[in-house]
């Protein structure tokens, strides 16, 4: 029996965390080592002519500073540096005789010009450096628009109680302002602080933590919302998605919050493009054979994703959905084991000795080894990392059935 556990997708996050680590590392060191040969390459460069040859070999100054301009701009730069620096030399040697001739207000000039160029080309240099290593970042544009307030200034810190906000913000460039979360919201792995659930938060907490906002999905009672309200904390109401198109919107309006209105639209858009065109390729790949029957399982009491929610609709782009039910609910959960699907999606809290008892002990999905087992807290409401979850379990139903098999990769950096 295959099994998608919690401490599975964690051991997955902290390979790939190790991996960016590593990366970053890779990037650091190169880039050290570029900036040393660099100022060891102006160093050298800086020191005063020792000899006569030097000297006329210097005069040459503006052929050098024109010469290191392209070579600036070249990726062999060094090589052309040298090169350069080994021909002047070179033609130094052989015109030393005829420099000599020259009347000195002649050779006077020459020295000045030699004393100046090695320096404007060290400086022009430096000055293209500096300016890989400090790019200034586009400020925020404000103000914007978040579920339905504007926003006049980037949030320094936000309060989620609801789960699918809190795996937007952890998946959005708001990740570094989110600063406590209900305990009902998955963390992965962060020590955020916990301000209550949804239905019973700690008001007096989250007054004290003074965040900029709030965001809820459940309505906080009328006394909380007016006491939250009155300490200056403006309270954001998140709706659940019920397509797609709902489901940008809330990437975007989060994003709103701390990279204002043009970045929080780029930021949803390429989210959206990427869900959308992984979901086309799917959607193509499984139209060349015979789709497998599926029930997602929320709970032991018949809450299954139909056909009318977002989950159902996500999910009939990778397996046939056959329940018959409405809003979350079918008639009964002996029907549902009755339908035998071949595939079954269940919470990691359900045992497969339940299962049995459920009535499921023998559908295809059992018996053939196709039960997964997901943390519901990552399908609270569907977000792309649920997107993700769902194509991963497709991947490993379907194996080499879909050629090239599709990645799913959903979140934008």
């Amino acid at each position: 029996m295959k099994y998608v556990s919690p401490q599975t997708e964690k051991r997955k996050q902290r390979q790939r965390k190790r991996k960016k680590q590593l990366l970053l590392g890779i990037c650091l060191l190169a880039a050290i080592v570029v900036v040393a040969v660099a100022v060891i390459a102006f160093t050298g460069r800086d020191k005063p002519p020792q000899s006569s040859s030097e000297q006329n070999s210097i005069s040459s100054g503006t052929t050098i500073q024109e010469e290191s301009s392209s070579a600036a701009e070249n990726e062999d730069s060094s090589q052309e540096e040298n090169s350069s620096s080994e021909n002047v030399n070179s033609s130094a040697q052989d015109t030393s005789s005829q420099g000599n001739n020259t009347d000195s207000s002649s050779g006077k000039n020459e020295q000045q010009a030699a004393v100046v160029n090695p320096h404007l080309k060290n400086k022009s240099i430096i000055d293209k450096i500096k300016g890989i290593f400090s790019k200034e970042e586009i400020q925020p544009a404000f103000p914007a628009m978040s579920f339905g307030v504007q926003i006049d200034q980037a949030a320094d810190s936000i309060i989620s109680l609801s789960p699918l906000a809190t795996e937007v913000i952890l998946s959005s460039p708001s990740q570094h302002n989110l600063v406590a979360v209900s305990e009902y919201c998955n963390k992965r792995g962060n020590q955020f602080m916990t301000v209550g659930t949804p239905l019973i938060p700690k008001t007096d907490k989250i007054i004290q933590l003074a965040p900029d906002y709030l965001i809820v999905q459940t309505p906080l009672g009328e006394q909380d919302k007016i006491k939250i309200q009155q300490s200056g904390i403006t309270v954001l109401q998140l709706n659940a998605p019920k397509n797609l198109d709902d489901l940008k919107e809330i990437y975007r309006s989060v994003t709103a919050l701390t990279k204002g209105a043009q970045g929080a639209t780029d930021f949803s858009e390429r989210l959206y493009s990427d869900l959308e065109g992984k979901l086309s390729l799917y959607k193509a790949a499984l139209s060349q054979i015979s789709k497998k029957s599926a029930v997602m399982l929320f709970n032991s009491y018949g809450m299954v994703a139909t056909a009318d929610t977002f989950e159902g609709e996500i999910l009939s782009a990778f397996f046939d959905i056959t329940i018959e039910g409405k809003n979350y609910f079918a008639e009964n959960i002996e029907k549902i084991a009755a339908s035998d699907p071949q595939v079954l999606i269940v919470p990691d809290f359900i045992t497969a000795s339940q299962l049995e008892q459920l009535g499921f002990g023998q559908t295809k999905a059992y018996l053939d080894g196709n039960v997964y087992y997901v943390n519901m807290q990552d399908f609270e409401n569907i977000s792309a990392k649920s997107i993700k979850i769902l194509a991963g379990i497709a991947n490993s139903v379907y194996g080499d059935s879909i050629q090239p098999v599709p990645t799913a990769s959903p979140e934008a950096e």
